[in-house]
């Protein structure tokens, strides 16, 4: 989604002071904040930042001396529910001013970032190339003089001398702009900074997503990445997305409580764990659910679902289905490299297609069935292969043929559409 277009979380405020504060105000949720600082006098010095909630500002670049003019940008990120905040800006200048911009959609990838000085006049930058989507802003501090002219295309949020003989001018366009940007003004000394900022990356959670109390929910329109662990601790705790769901997950999914949910439209992608451990816990996608770990359904009803495939051929760990009623469940292709274990009543692993697995399937309680409209083969390799029923009665049926059927206490049915080769017990 294109960057929203810039606007003034708060009015610009300038002093006759070594420091200026804002007036309270409260961000827009999630909103990007872009403060641009600017301090004046010959005891200026580059532009420090703080909030009244102790937030953290980031700095880009190192700030800029144009002799008499000193500047920087910070930006900060909002949280979903933003408190009122003021924000204070201390250059140790006999002038220090500030302009606190918002913009929705805005990611944090600032690398094509310029900035230029003038100690005899108009400051110039070049830009690289803009990405699609993208806002452009170029930031204009000058010593003293009228208005400046912003870079041509460019729309100015404000363009005032907002403390004694310190003009500051934001201005804004988008990706279609020049990379060549230039002001013209009075100034005898000045900043020019030149920032694209980029649309952001959908979901990017770069470490531990929790959700911990009853009823909590991670949403997103199209993919949700998690670098690290996700967790969902609590009854009824959803992760959702229309697109991706955690397709970087480098740890552990833990879905610990009762009903609690992991959805996506697309794709479910983990690179560890994943663990549904109460029940009635679902993990489901409508294309894939991919797992290179262990994926282990352990309360009664959990369930892994897809109407695409389940733990495909990247998978080399193993589906352990350790409660009654879980469901291991495909519509298209069930792939495990390792084994599938359905050790409670009940239990299912199921799937339209067929399900392969390259270790061993074991099925050790009543009730429990493997079943493929497709190609039914419990166990498909190289080499032959056990399908194992461990307690008491039980049906082994495969419509090609059937090599080996072992059970180890009594066999009931032995039963193969096409060819018996041979049934022991």
């Amino acid at each position: 989604m294109p960057v929203g277009t810039p606007a003034l979380a708060t009015p610009q405020i300038g002093a006759t002071a070594a420091s200026v504060t804002t007036a309270s105000f409260t961000p827009t949720a999630n909103a990007l904040l872009i403060a641009f600082c600017a301090g004046r006098g010959s005891s200026a010095t580059i532009p420090t930042i703080s909030d009244s909630l102790g937030g953290t500002w980031t700095a880009l670049g190192t700030g800029n001396d144009a002799g008499n003019v000193t500047g920087r940008l910070f930006y900060q990120v909002a949280s979903a529910s933003p408190s009122a905040t003021t924000v204070t800006v201390t250059t140790g200048g006999t002038q220090t001013a500030v302009g606190v911009i918002e913009l929705i959609d805005a990611g944090t990838d600032f690398s094509n970032y310029q900035a230029g000085t003038n100690a005899a006049g108009d400051p110039s930058i070049t830009m690289s190339a803009y990405s699609s989507g993208s806002r452009v802003m170029a930031f204009g501090i000058g010593n003293a003089g009228a208005a400046w002219t912003s870079p041509t295309g460019f729309t100015e949020l404000f363009d005032s001398e907002v403390a004694t003989n310190l003009r500051m001018v934001p201005s804004y366009n988008d990706s279609s702009a020049s990379t060549s940007l230039s002001w013209v003004s009075a100034a005898t000394d000045s900043i020019g900074f030149g920032l694209e900022i980029k649309e952001a990356a959908a979901g990017a959670i770069s470490g531990t997503a929790s959700i911990t109390q009853a009823g909590d929910a991670v949403a997103g329109t199209s993919a949700l990445r998690i670098a690290s662990a996700a967790s969902l601790s609590e009854e009824g705790d959803t992760l959702t997305a229309s697109g991706s769901v955690v397709s970087g997950i480098a740890g552990v999914l833990s879905v610990t409580e009762a009903s609690d949910t992991v959805d996506a439209t697309a794709t479910i992608a983990l690179r560890a764990l994943l663990a549904a451990t109460h029940g009635a816990d679902s993990v489901s996608a409508s294309a894939k659910v991919n797992v290179a770990a262990a994926a282990s359904l352990l309360q009664s009803a959990d369930t892994i679902a897809a109407t695409g495939t389940i733990a495909s051929a990247s998978r080399t760990g193993s589906a352990a289905i350790t409660e009654a009623g879980d469901t291991l469940a495909s519509a298209a292709a069930l792939s495990l490299d390792a084994s599938a274990s359905v050790t409670e009543e009940g239990d299912t692993l199921s799937t339209i297609a067929g399900p392969s697995i390259k270790g061993t399937a074991s099925i050790a309680e009543a009730g429990d069935t493997v079943t493929g409209r497709a190609v039914p083969l419990l166990v498909s390799s190289p080499q032959e292969r056990t399908a194992s029923v461990p307690a008491e009665n039980r049906t082994a049926a495969v419509a090609a043929e059937i090599r080996t059927v072992a059970v180890k206490a009594e066999v009931r049915t032995a039963a193969a559409r096409a060819e018996t080769r041979r049934a022991a017990a």
